[in-house]
């Protein structure tokens, strides 16, 4: 768990970087944070766990942002039972955990500005690193392109403050891997609050 956080630091880091860095980069940038769950895995050891995200989000017309998402997305975590000597079971013991970490190109389509709470659709498509560790040592990788597509809902606060929920389906390309992501998200920047 305490990798995940570090990994999901790091995307944060990177995506404030990109955010803050040069004129290439100027102009109505967003920042989009997310911290939630996994649900409904597929294909994977199930349970569900931690979920955390970074975007970096640029208007494109009047209702459309596009941009790069980071993101760390725990898959859940296997119990195994240890068998003494004799096969006598001396319990539940941690099994293998996996997790998927990325970056997608992350699309956006929100209502028009005016009401309190905003509903808005959002689509990525990116590069998955899928991994599963036991206790931290690394039993195998395998990447995979990914496709997501999600709701959400927000709220404005002001021009450049936004909080709101978000609900995305996930779906890899290897392996079958399905989950849902379903995350509390805050929302700064120019054009945050549009």
């Amino acid at each position: 768990m305490r990798r995940l956080a570090r990994i999901a630091v790091a995307v944060a880091g990177l995506a404030l970087g990109m955010a803050l860095s040069g004129p290439a980069l100027a102009g109505r940038r967003e920042l989009v944070f997310e911290a939630g769950r996994t649900l409904a895995v597929k294909n994977g050891p199930g349970g569900g766990g931690l979920a955390l995200g970074a975007s970096v989000l640029w208007p494109v017309e009047n209702h459309f942002r596009i941009g790069l998402m980071g993101f760390v997305d725990g898959m859940g975590e296997r119990t195994d039972r240890l068998i003494g000597e004799g096969g006598t079971d001396l319990g539940p013991i941690a099994g293998s955990h996996r997790a998927a970490q990325g970056v997608a190109l992350r699309l956006e389509a929100h209502t028009p500005a005016g009401h309190r709470l905003r509903p808005y659709l959002a689509a990525t498509w990116g590069f998955y690193r899928i991994k599963d560790d036991v206790r931290g040592i690394l039993l195998q990788a395998d990447d995979a392109v990914g496709f997501g597509l999600g709701l959400g809902l927000m709220r404005a606060f002001n021009d450049h403050h936004a909080a709101g929920v978000a609900v995305r389906g996930q779906q890899l390309s290897r392996g079958g891997a399905r989950y849902v992501t379903a995350a509390f998200e805050w929302r700064w920047g120019m054009g945050a609050g549009d």
